[in-house]
């Protein structure tokens, strides 16, 4: 039997879609060599879109592609994964189904039709009827999970969970020393303590494990379903009980590691024999991964965008789903997300899979720039994983970094948590990257060089020691730098808080996010050290494990940065890679400061962003610098 030609049928891929009508099930039959045919017979035509045609769009992961299985199209044999082929036998039943899936109504072997009818993947998963989200065949207690899924769902619904606001959900975990939010935290508590540890939670993290939520494309797959309907061998649920239970989970987590006693445990008291260590650590193990409720956000900021009168621009939605959506192709990193975004035509990013990865990467960052986001630049760091990108391009393919300083556009009506640059606008010469599309001419101000930077920190290995060089590195740039004949300030007040604001690149964790820290924040600083010189007393202080958590918190962006001290005697956190000789620069329009490398021909490397404690509230723009351009390879 011969194989399935796309160039058999005209197809208009601007005008049309292909729709797959998926027959029922036949039973076995072999054709006349008595080769044995697939029970799965479609037919595949092209329709135009502005007909309408009706049909279930499906959502899945294509999955190992080196054994594929065969099934009939248009009476014609065609190779499809074995996850498709799977998800195929599912969705048949007794009367044919349209249906549109993109390893078949596209011709993936034609890169101009691809990036044509990509450029429609918004339209088409809008329009259709359902989206059907198939998470694979049942395996490890899927069924049972499934239908847990669904019980704490509808349990989470009558407490109140579909009804919580952003606000709200951003403020629950915040001390209420008035009770002014106990109606709302107690049904979820009643919930949790009913439930306790007795649910299908290995169950339920196995299957918030898989591949699935973890796709790039399922991102907005997923989010731009008018209906959306999850599947799991023959189990079905509805989107509004699923989202409930993944979303009361990490409510569940927190009132279960309270009630066990983990909130009052920390990494220096560790004893595996002791029982409440066991438990609790076991529950924190098993708990669900959080991927789910990732899409899940995603889905419901897009679908209440009008409602929230915000939708995400492509630098919120990369830096929340780029580094855990994987793709086969890496170009699909930034194509795969930017039917999300709001801002995708004014930044003009169009699929078009002619071009290789170093030009789409640098294509989209070059335009986010362009239109203020000079956020971007706080991916980068020195070392790139794509060799070939130019030092002022993310690497979108890897995990990005946790900017060590504030997003410029996270959620209405947050604002950033730093003005470096105070209320300039970015200013980038067009001239020099239509020339070559490598570089990167953008305005800003020397601030000042490296003169010395300390021991990158690393606490993975052994935290006490790490924390503990790391605050006497930073107390000896501190002790120089006010024993310099100028120093920086005359202040004793921004001597004595630079103790406490740089290691922590003055910020403090608030549950959901950093926020800038406040006096408050330097109790944690004394109770990390004193947990690391064995005092134990505050454990029990329920004041004293809000402090530390929430500057211990807000120290984690900062592995493998250094301390450093400027020729002036400013002194912060530098990239790791960060030298002697480095300039401290800040750019029009940034939030950040960053590190540049200056090179011979007098181009720069970007080295990375930086803490640097005076200059993060925009004192650089009355220092009296005078502007240049920096040119970025």
């Amino acid at each position: 039997m011969t194989s399935f030609d796309y160039a058999q049928s005209g197809f208009n891929s601007r005008e049309q879609i292909r729709i797959l009508t998926l027959l029922p099930s036949t039973p076995p039959s072999s054709d006349e060599s008595g080769e044995k045919l697939s029970s799965i017979h479609a037919s595949l035509e092209a329709v135009n879109w502005a007909d309408k045609p009706p049909y279930i769009a499906l959502s899945y992961m294509w999955g190992d592609q080196t054994l594929p299985e065969t099934i009939l199209v248009n009476e014609r044999t065609f190779a499809i994964g074995a996850n498709l082929h799977q998800a195929l036998r599912q969705l048949q039943t007794e009367k044919p189904i349209c249906l549109w899936v993109d390893a078949i109504c596209i011709n993936q072997n034609d890169d101009l039709e691809k990036g044509e009818q990509v450029a429609n993947m918004t339209e088409i998963y809008k329009a259709a009827a359902s989206v059907f989200a198939w998470l694979g065949p049942s395996a490890n207690d899927s069924d049972a999970a499934m239908d847990a899924i669904e019980r704490l769902g509808e349990d989470a619904i009558k407490a109140g969970q579909l009804d919580l606001s952003r606000e709200v959900m951003y403020k629950i975990w915040d001390p209420d020393p008035e009770g002014l939010l106990d109606s709302v935290r107690q049904p979820f508590q009643d919930l949790s303590e009913r439930i306790g540890l007795d649910y299908q939670q290995v169950a339920i993290k196995s299957l918030s494990e898989r591949g699935y939520w973890h796709r790039t494309w399922i991102t907005q797959e997923f989010a731009l379903a008018s209906t959306l309907v999850i599947a799991c061998g023959s189990k079905r649920l509805q989107f509004r009980e699923f989202s409930a239970a993944f979303l009361f989970l990490p409510f569940h987590r927190a009132f279960t590691t309270n009630r066990l006693g983990l909130k009052s445990l920390d990494v220096y008291s560790y004893n595996p024999e002791e029982e409440r260590w066991k438990v609790a650590l076991q529950f924190v193990r098993n708990s669900e991964n959080g991927a789910p409720c990732r899409l899940i956000g995603s889905r419901n900021r897009y679908q209440r965008r009008t409602l929230l009168k915000y939708n995400s621009p492509l630098l919120d939605i990369l830096g929340s789903d780029s580094s855990t959506a994987k793709a086969t192709d890496p170009r699909d990193k930034i194509y795969g997300l930017s039917a999300l975004a709001a801002d995708t035509a004014e930044l003009g990013i169009v699929a078009d899979y002619a071009k290789k990865v170093h030009q789409v990467y640098t294509d989209a960052a070059w335009a986010m720039l362009r239109n203020g986001f000079t956020d971007v630049l706080s991916w980068c760091r020195f070392q790139n994983g794509q060799s070939d990108l130019p030092s002022w391009v993310p690497d979108f393919s890897v995990n990005l970094p946790e900017p060590i300083n504030s997003y410029k556009s996270k959620a209405p009506p947050w604002k950033p948590i730093f003005s470096a640059s105070g209320t300039t606008n970015v200013k980038i010469s067009a001239e020099s990257h239509a020339e070559n599309l490598r570089l990167l001419t953008i305005s800003g101000f020397t601030v000042d060089t490296i003169e010395e930077v300390g021991t990158p920190w690393k606490p993975e290995n052994d935290y006490s020691s790490s924390v503990h060089l790391l605050f006497e590195e930073i107390a000896e740039c501190w002790d120089r730098a006010q024993k310099l004949q100028t120093p920086v300030s005359a202040d004793p007040k921004f001597w004595s808080e630079a103790l406490w604001r740089v290691p922590c690149a003055d910020q403090q964790w608030h549950e959901y996010s950093r926020r800038r820290a406040h006096i408050g924040a330097e109790a944690g600083v004394w109770e990390i050290l004193a947990r690391i010189g064995g005092d134990m007393s505050g454990y029990a202080d329920e004041v004293k494990q809000t402090a530390w958590m929430r500057y211990y918190l807000a120290m984690e962006p900062l592995y493998n940065f250094r301390p450093f001290i400027s020729k002036k005697g400013y002194i912060g956190m530098a990239p790791e890679f960060a030298s002697p000789g480095d300039a401290i620069c800040v750019i029009l329009g940034a939030i950040a400061p960053y590190i540049l490398r200056r090179h011979p021909d007098k181009r720069y490397e970007l080295m990375g962003e930086t803490y640097v404690h005076g200059i993060m509230d925009g004192e650089a723009m009355e220092m009296g610098l005078e502007e240049e351009e920096f040119c970025l390879m």
